[in-house]
C-alpha cells in the first residue's frame, strides 16, 4: 500500500512539473517565418514581452539572430522565443538570408 501512495505522489509531482510555471512564458508577439521572410517584419511589444518564431518553411533552413543578444541556432523547423527585459529597438536577421530582416520594438 505505501509503495503506491509513494508512487501516486511521484505521479502527481511529475504531472505538476509542466503546469505549475516551469514552461517557457507564452509569447506576447508570434513571427511566422515562411516564404523566405519574417511576417510581421516590425513587431512590439512590452518590457519583459516575449517573442515567438515559427519555422515554418518547408524545412528551409533560418538563423533568427540579434548578435549580443539572442540566437536561434541554424534549424529549419519548431520555434524559438526570447523575452526582452530592456526598453530600445532591436533589429535582427536571418544569416542565411541576410535580405531578411525584421525589428522589434521594445516600450
Amino acid at each position: 500500500m505505501r509503495r503506491w501512495i509513494v508512487g501516486f505522489g511521484l505521479a502527481v509531482a511529475a504531472t505538476c512539473v509542466p503546469a505549475c510555471g516551469t514552461e517557457d512564458p507564452v509569447p506576447d508577439v508570434v513571427v511566422e517565418i515562411s516564404n523566405v521572410q519574417f511576417s510581421p517584419m516590425d513587431v512590439t511589444v512590452e518590457h519583459g514581452g516575449t517573442v515567438e518564431w515559427r519555422f515554418d518553411d518547408g524545412g528551409l533552413l533560418h538563423h533568427v539572430e540579434s548578435p549580443g543578444l539572442f540566437d536561434s541556432g541554424i534549424t529549419g523547423d519548431g520555434t524559438f522565443r526570447h523575452t526582452f527585459e530592456s526598453v530600445g529597438v532591436y533589429e535582427y536577421s536571418c544569416s542565411v538570408h541576410p535580405y531578411m530582416i525584421g525589428v522589434i520594438t521594445v516600450l
